[in-house]
């Protein structure tokens, strides 16, 4: 279930404590491969042209390369400066999200788990529509199609993890983390609350039973009395105040 695919990023900078806070920013993401860093317009155009680049990492002010490269999917801009009408004109441009200084950890998760779980939508079956966007600078727009997976960002100690979402059965709360099983029978743990966990998943296909528990009504194989049963032959009680909504989801 984890995804081997490597996602290729460049980055056009010559400030280079700039461009080894980000690479180890992005070190943590085993599905990035960092390609050569670009210190010139005229690298960067020669690189990208003749590779398959993901995501692009730029400096604003060399923001006129972008005339004369094929576009990434994904165009980041770094910018030491807030000036909320320059940023808007760079979006304009093409640029998915812009990297503020002073380049916080947090911000670059926000940014690479918006980007890792659009490229969780396009999954391997999908991979022709993600070449014909980079080919034609179309909109990349992931509410074209329903999500099937999503990202987990992992720590530095943890690799990330992509969810297929048919995979699951149910997931649950233990301790301070968040366990999800699968349908397989492998178990995955996360550092999370799982009220936020949840915002990662699609609600017309998950729902909570309890306190503890979230079942995806995909694999529910029925109920008896105040228990729902699982496609495992796990069964799970579930409370009151989640009944009416359970059963609404349930298929007529």
């Amino acid at each position: 279930m984890n995804s081997n695919t490597n996602f290729e990023v460049v980055i056009l900078s010559e400030d280079e404590a700039k461009v080894a806070k980000l690479k180890s920013l992005l070190s943590k993401y085993y599905s990035l491969k960092i390609a050569p860093v670009c210190s010139s317009i005229a690298e960067a155009i020669e690189y990208i042209n003749n590779h398959k680049i993901t995501i692009f990492f730029l400096e604003m002010e060399f923001s006129e390369v972008l005339f004369d490269i094929r576009k990434p999917p994904f165009i980041v801009g770094l910018c030491d400066m807030i000036n909320t009408k320059r940023v808007k004109s760079f979006l304009k441009m093409g640029f998915f999200e812009v990297f503020y200084s002073p380049y916080m950890e947090r911000e670059l998760n926000s940014i690479m788990g918006k980007i890792l779980n659009i490229l969780g939508a396009y999954n391997k079956l999908d991979r022709h529509m993600m070449q014909q966007v980079e080919e034609e600078n179309a909109p990349y727009n992931a509410a074209e199609r329903p999500m099937k997976s999503v990202f987990i960002m992992g720590t530095r100690n943890e690799e990330s993890f992509r969810v297929v979402f048919d995979e699951v059965l149910y997931i649950i709360k233990v301790g301070n983390q968040v366990c999800v099983v699968f349908e397989d029978g492998f178990k995955k743990y996360f550092r999370s609350n799982l009220k936020m966990f949840l915002q990662k998943f699609p609600k017309t296909q998950f729902q909570k039973i309890n306190r503890s528990v979230v079942v995806n009504m995909d694999k529910v194989t029925g109920m008896i009395r105040n228990r729902v049963l699982i496609a495992n032959n796990d069964k799970f009680e579930i409370s009151r105040s989640f009944k009416k909504e359970f059963k609404a989801k349930l298929p007529k």
